[in-house]
């Protein structure tokens, strides 16, 4: 029966290997394809969709890889307590949530942190403050042209997103090579 530990570390890193590998193909295979669409206005609706979208997957594959990563360095005895799991969760914090926050922090930290609840998939307060609404964005076809969209803010918009995916591909990529390296050290 395999250990507990290790097979957390597994699921961690094998996590963090996805969100890299998420962060990739954003960076070089969705948004210069957005550049090809006719018109400003889908370019620009299809990329909120993919922001909305990757923030979302990026948020829970870094919840899962801390989640655990954190739990096998917890429950891990003393001599088997390496520091290059708290390494790993914290870089891939920062290049998650960290990077994040670094490109919306034109919202402040209640902005953020709002908005990254609402774009996750999970419950945010309405305006009204008194009981939680789901976001149904999910259900929703919007048939209606977009016609005020901009060409060069929207391309300025995606080479800020790709710029965005490029710096978390290196920072999950740097965690995701260190918990290879840790898993192969633990292999004895």
């Amino acid at each position: 029966m395999a250990c507990p530990i290790t097979v957390s570390k597994f699921v961690g890193t094998v996590s963090l290997g996805l969100l890299t590998g998420l962060s990739y193909s954003n960076a070089a295979i969705t948004i210069p394809s957005l550049q090809l669409l006719p018109t400003a206005a889908h370019a620009s609706r299809a990329l909120s969709d993919v922001q909305r979208l990757t923030r979302k997957h990026v948020v829970r594959l870094t919840n899962i890889t801390t989640g655990c990563l954190l739990f096998s360095y917890t429950i891990s005895p003393k001599h088997r307590k390496h520091p290059y799991l708290v390494w790993m969760v914290a870089v891939a914090a920062v290049g998650s949530y960290g990077v994040d926050y670094w490109f919306h922090r034109q919202l402040g930290v209640k902005g953020w942190a709002l908005s990254l609840f609402r774009d996750s998939g999970r419950f945010f307060l309405s305006s009204k403050g008194k009981q939680p609404v789901a976001k149904k964005e999910d259900d929703l076809v919007v048939v209606e042209a977009e016609e005020s969209a901009n060409g060069e803010s929207v391309q300025r918009a995606m080479d800020r997103e790709r710029r965005q995916q490029r710096i978390r591909v290196w920072l999950s990529g740097t965690a995701f090579v260190m918990g290879i390296v840790g898993l192969w050290g633990d292999k004895s």
